[in-house]
């Protein structure tokens, strides 16, 4: 039965165990201990973790074909040398079988072995001590230089991350600036579409009124006033309409046998076309007229300026 070493013993050599570097009956003892004891037993997987790090991070270096064959001939020459000296010493104290190695063809032949005594085997005035402290220092080097290499792997992952990151935020920052603008441009449509159908019904229906305002000129400025009695919106969409002077601006009047009322001033586009929208409850018996005058910017109380186009409510679709 293997003796299991001490936890003091086995926490010694459990980097060494971590490589397969002890003695086999060493070795056994510290995985004894290592089976019955949890701290001893998370070291060691933690030694093992770095060592496979290792293991991963260096690159393997094929051999040269011819290298490796004269490597595998030497081996084969030294086990069968080995071979050889056992049976001698099985048989009695001999002298030492010489190894030869093979080499090439015009290589002259090894000069025969001169026979001597059996050496006798020489005491090592190593300590066990000694080679457990030197065996810590390599395994202690050994393991510097793997967690040297896995922080160095593992700073590399870290870099080739953080630039995976930042490729994902600029393409996601990307995708929500597209994103945001198709909701801009949707926002517009949209806008565009209900100014379209509040036209629409301000301009059709069974209760729209329409007068027609005319003007004299050249290029004779025409407009409609739609008129919705049923929810008192009024929308004038003029035509041909030239640009009032500096300072000045046009003003839409609804006209009754009482009062000139204002629906508002504006100007026309560059291609004279205009359109003013506007609400103002009145009954449906009081228009008279509808007009558009010139008058100083910002409008004025009453009409003061010159007509410039007027249609009468009697000329209008009722």
């Amino acid at each position: 039965m293997t003796r299991a070493a001490s936890h003091d013993e086995a926490r010694e050599e459990l980097g060494a165990a971590a490589l397969d570097a002890l003695p086999p009956a060493e070795q056994a003892a510290v995985l004894a201990h290592v089976a019955a004891c949890a701290e001893c037993r998370a070291e060691l997987a933690a030694y093992g973790t770095v060592a496979a790090c290792l293991a991963a991070a260096v690159a393997a270096v094929p051999v040269d074909p011819a290298r490796r064959a004269q490597v595998r001939a030497r081996l084969l020459a030294r086990a069968a040398a080995d071979a050889r000296r056992g049976e001698l010493r099985a048989a009695g104290p001999v002298a030492d079988v010489p190894v030869v190695t093979p080499g090439p063809a015009n290589r002259p032949a090894a000069a025969p072995a001169v026979p001597v005594a059996s050496p006798t085997p020489a005491v090592s005035g190593e300590s066990r001590a000694e080679a457990r402290a030197r065996r810590r220092w390599g395994t202690a080097a050994w393991l510097a230089a793997a967690a040297s290499v896995a922080f160095v792997v593992a700073a590399a992952g870290l870099v080739r991350t953080s630039r995976e990151r930042d490729t994902l935020r600029v393409a996601l920052r990307a995708t929500e600036e597209r994103a945001a603008a198709r909701a801009d441009s949707l926002g517009a449509m949209s806008a565009a579409l209900a100014d379209k159908a509040q036209m629409l019904d301000a301009i059709t229906g069974p209760s729209v009124r329409v007068v027609e305002l005319t003007g004299a000129g050249v290029r004779e400025p025409i407009a409609r006033m739609f008129w919705d009695r049923a929810s008192n919106r009024w929308t004038m969409v003029a035509h041909n309409l030239p640009m009032p002077p500096a300072g000045r601006t046009y003003q839409v009047w609804l006209v009754t046998p009482h009062a000139k009322i204002s629906a508002g001033t504006f100007e026309p586009s560059p291609a004279g076309d205009a359109t003013v929208r506007a609400e103002y409850a009145l009954d449906s018996a009081a228009l008279q007229a509808v007009a558009v005058t010139e008058e100083p910017d910002g409008g004025m109380p009453q009409p003061t300026g010159r007509m410039v186009i007027l249609g009468a409510a009697d000329r209008a679709n009722r």
